[in-house]
């Protein structure tokens, strides 16, 4: 087990080193981070108005869009079929795609807070678990899109309203009230609820939707890559139908 991982590993590696759309999608959110920090007159409280406003693309960009957009790549060349069919369990390739966007996940949770200035001192605990939940409810929604998507292209696309919606939703939430009640209900809730309410507890509504979405998330997931490994491609189904045929 731990040999295939180490070996899905050194695989992604190098298709995040060939592609350097990937890169570009990773530090952009830190450049609007740096943008807003500089020219935006925000709040008396900038730390916390810069996270709310950038992390959320960060989230977005640099780790549930990534995560499409690989495992698109490797369908559209036939690895991912190769791999299942190899003896790669589903939960093995699970575990080997969720490493990068965790790591990246991380350095953003430490670095965002730095650059931005932002005091998290009271609420490290809720800070730390509900971005990492959050993120993690992206990535596996991205898993999710590149189960169902045959080519990177139809993969953008198919991201794309749950890229802008886990981008711009949060922010828009403050801004009109129906798409406030449309949030709290999703599994961007809590972040939204974090970063705009002064008292927020792990035991809040917001928070136990997001574990309920992350439960369900994984489930279909699993689900999603199980049945890729089963199905058969087209052109097999094809050739099966006319040797059936040949023979009657």
């Amino acid at each position: 087990m731990f040999n295939r991982i180490k070996a899905l590993v050194w695989l992604r590696n190098q298709t995040i080193i060939a592609n350097k759309n990937l890169l570009v999608q990773v530090l952009m959110p830190y450049g609007l981070l740096v943008l807003y920090k500089n020219f935006m007159n925000l709040g008396e409280d900038k730390g916390l108005d810069l996270m709310f406003l950038c992390l959320s693309t960060a989230i977005a960009m640099s780790v549930g869009s990534t995560v499409s957009t690989i495992i698109a790549e490797e369908k559209e060349k036939k690895n991912l079929k190769t791999l299942l069919l190899s003896g790669v369990r589903p939960y093995e390739y699970l575990i080997s795609v969720l490493i990068h966007p965790a790591i990246i996940t991380i350095l953003n949770m430490v670095l965002f807070p730095i650059i931005a200035g932002a005091d998290l001192s009271r609420i490290y605990l809720e800070y730390g678990l509900v971005v990492m939940l959050t993120a993690m409810a992206v990535i596996l929604i991205n898993l999710c899109i590149a189960a169902i998507s045959s080519t990177q292209s139809k993969a953008q696309m198919n991201g794309l309203p749950i890229m802008l919606i886990v981008a711009m939703g949060p922010n828009l939430s403050q801004m009109n009230p129906d798409i406030a009640n449309f949030i709290k209900y999703t599994f961007l809730g809590a972040y939204t609820e974090l970063f705009t309410k002064t008292e927020f507890s792990l035991t809040s509504h917001s928070f136990q939707v997001l574990v309920a979405w992350m439960i369900g998330l994984f489930i279909l997931t699993s689900l999603s890559f199980k049945f890729h490994k089963h199905s058969k491609p087209r052109n097999t189904l094809l050739k099966e139908r006319t040797v059936k045929t040949e023979c009657v």
